[in-house]
């Protein structure tokens, strides 16, 4: 008999034994989840934390743009198309391009020079995707080095600046009236890739 009661009791003590390390283990499972939900809560906050750190860079970036009071209204054209590419706005690139062949009608250019932009500008608002604009904006750009090297254009000093990976690591050049790279040809994937080549 004493040696039932010894099993029995053995047993529920065993019972017991196991019943509390399952809770134990449980309540270690919730602190464990709890800690996860922490460290999630945790991380979100540093995300929402770097996006905001983006956007005020960004509104810096705005607040220290270059003013383009007097500046001839073709060139200012040229930098939105620039802006807009960085920013992969194809709506905007079509408007400014627009707005650019406005500005070349009355500018003191040559005609063959307002001829050559105004070519250039046409294919910008017409292409079918950003790519396609990228791609025009290449010659653009071109075209309007050489004008504003050999002319008196603008007061404010103008970098020609360079990206060794754009259009298929072909490389290209685009004028910028800030000296930090903002790249027209990598948009948001890699906006400040590139280097200032020559300051006019």
């Amino acid at each position: 008999m004493r040696k039932n009661n010894l099993k029995w009791t053995s047993m529920i003590v065993a019972i017991m034994f196991v019943a509390f390390i399952s809770a134990c283990n449980s309540e270690q499972g919730a602190e464990e989840a709890e800690g996860m939900e922490m460290a999630d809560d945790m991380g979100e906050m540093e995300r929402m934390d770097h996006v905001e750190d983006m956007d005020m860079m960004q509104e810096n970036e705005a607040v220290t743009a270059v003013s383009t009071e007097g500046e001839p209204a073709f060139v200012v054209a040229y930098m939105n198309i620039k802006n807009a590419l960085v920013n992969d706005n194809y709506e905007q690139v079509q408007q400014a391009a627009s707005n650019l062949q406005e500005g070349l009608e009355k500018s003191e250019l040559t005609e063959e020079q307002r001829s050559q932009l105004k070519e250039s500008a046409s294919q910008l608002a017409g292409a079918q995707d950003i790519e396609a604009q990228r791609k025009a904006f290449v010659q653009l750009s071109r075209q309007l080095y050489e004008v504003v090297k050999n002319n008196d254009v603008t007061d404010k000093p103008l970098y020609w600046q360079h990206c060794p990976m754009a259009m298929n690591n072909q490389g290209a050049n685009w004028l910028s009236y800030e000296e930090q790279v903002r790249n027209p040809f990598m948009g948001q994937k890699m906006p400040g890739c590139g280097s200032v080549e020559e300051t006019i």
